[in-house]
């Protein structure tokens, strides 16, 4: 089995870095599906629950091997909440590898959509579950290696790394018991990048730390390259190049080198190298290729992690900061605003018919105008500026460096803007009706969410000159 902490952790992950109200899931046993791990709000939910194929949207998934998607539901899923949980939104997606195994699935309170990218990044998560249960009922493919138990540890301690950086110092301890080797280092390609750099390693004479790995390159760069492992015993008579020209001879006799990827994104290659030309085999190839895979596993999660927390601050639709942005970077954008004791203006745009416009011309044309809108604003006003999402239908506009005449005239060229120009959007013609309302720094407060509320208190369908 795999240890049941390894797939917690991962369930853990796929519940925070997308809101769901449950992340669980379900293993295949006899066609029938049954809950293994969870991760839940709820005080509800039914661990015990039994699907069978074709069954739901749950057992649909296993039976189809197709992700099923509801939105827009306003209801449960039946038997996975002994309650009614009211929920709006909810994606299943089977878990295969080569078969299925099982079905993953996440449900939410928070929005009645489940976006695009958050679907690609589930599906990302049940094929990394996938090798993971493939590896449990297949017994790995070293089942009667003595030092299975140790190989499995390792990858699970390697696969729960908590950031890139822990990620290679991990990989560059290898246990002896696993693996015998001279060399080992780890080398880390930036995305789209075709220059990849040393960042971890030991057991070599020299320093590697300035050498740079070029695509198609020594044993590293052609890895890299065709993207599979490749296993060299080194000739004598010709000098092997393992990642450049510039690097210095090493007393080896044999490397292999495999790709740390997943799916279509390369994080890196892995080198290990060994002073007998016998010590590295093929069979070793297949230990190092379960030990990239968690390593490719771990820096996933992390990269998800780390771009997830930060899309949270940011608006999904027109891609400006939002209301948690504010909250968590108060004091750091504060001090960008104060502080040069300079005046600040405070200018709260609200739509009022913001969701007439969805509800009339549809999700996709009411996004497209907000994004138009945003466009508008960044045309308009010279930075520096900044514009925030503060609510559903509330924008912010902070004007740096402002003096009252500048600001008067921005406002006269925004009340012509949308008030007498309606917007054409993919040959649609849409008129939002919105209010203004304005404060100043320091004349009205010295407290950024006092200057915002001020701002939106101050609401009004025309805009008003400045006292």
């Amino acid at each position: 089995m795999i240890p049941s902490n390894l797939l917690s952790h991962l369930i853990d992950l796929i519940g925070n870095v997308s809101d769901a109200h449950t992340a669980a899931l379900f293993g295949l046993t006899k066609n029938t599906l049954v809950m293994r791990e969870h991760f839940t709000l709820s005080r509800h939910l039914n661990q015990n629950i039994a699907i069978k194929m074709g069954e739901g949207p749950i057992g649909l998934a296993a039976q189809t091997l197709k992700p099923q998607l509801l939105e827009n539901i306003d209801s449960d899923i039946g038997g996975i909440y002994k309650q009614p949980e009211h929920l709006k939104g909810f994606l299943a997606v089977p878990v295969i590898a080569e078969d299925l195994l099982g079905v993953l699935i996440i449900d939410t309170k928070e929005s009645y959509q489940i976006s695009i990218k958050l679907q690609k990044i589930l599906s990302n998560f049940a094929e990394q579950i996938a090798w993971h249960l493939h590896q449990e009922k297949h017994g790995a493919i070293l089942n009667d290696a003595p030092n299975l138990q140790e190989l499995n540890s390792y990858c699970r301690f390697l696969a729960e790394s908590p950031n890139r950086s822990s990620v290679a110092d991990r990989l560059t301890q290898i246990p002896a018991a696993i693996l015998s080797f001279k060399s080992i280092a780890v080398i880390w390609f930036e995305e789209n990048q075709k220059e990849g750099r040393i960042i971890g390693h030991s057991g070599f004479t020299h320093d590697l730390s300035e050498i740079l790995v070029h695509f198609g390159k020594g044993l590293v760069g052609s890895c890299a390259k065709n993207r599979s492992p490749l296993l060299l015993h080194f000739n004598a008579e010709r000098k092997t190049i393992l990642f450049s020209e510039e690097e210095k001879t090493e007393d080896l006799s044999s490397a292999a080198a495999l790709p740390i990827q997943l799916n279509e994104t390369l994080y890196g290659v892995l080198l290990v190298g060994s002073a007998s030309p016998e010590e590295l085999s093929h069979a070793d190839l297949d230990k190092l290729s379960l030990i990239v895979s968690a390593a490719a596993s771990a820096l996933f999660c992390s990269d998800t992690k780390d771009r997830w927390a930060y899309d949270k601050n940011l608006d999904p639709v027109t891609g400006v900061p939002n209301h948690r942005f504010l909250t968590e970077y108060k004091i750091a954008v504060s001090e960008e605003l104060f502080k040069s004791n300079q005046p600040v203006y405070f200018l709260s745009a609200q739509l009022t018919n913001l969701a007439s416009l969805y509800q009339i011309y549809g999700v996709d044309q009411g996004d497209a105008y907000l994004k138009q809108m945003i466009a508008l604003f960044s045309k308009m006003i010279p930075s520096p500026k900044f514009v925030f999402r503060f609510s559903e239908n509330t924008f912010v506009l902070m004007l740096m460096n402002r003096k009252q005449k500048e600001v008067d005239q921005l406002q006269t060229k925004l009340k012509q803007l949308f008030e007498y120009n309606p917007t054409h959007i993919n040959g649609v013609t849409m008129q939002a009706s919105i209010q203004w309302g304005i404060s100043v720094y320091p004349d009205d407060a010295n407290e950024l969410f006092k200057l915002i509320s001020l701002s939106r208190n101050r609401l009004s369908s025309k805009i008003k000159e400045m006292a």
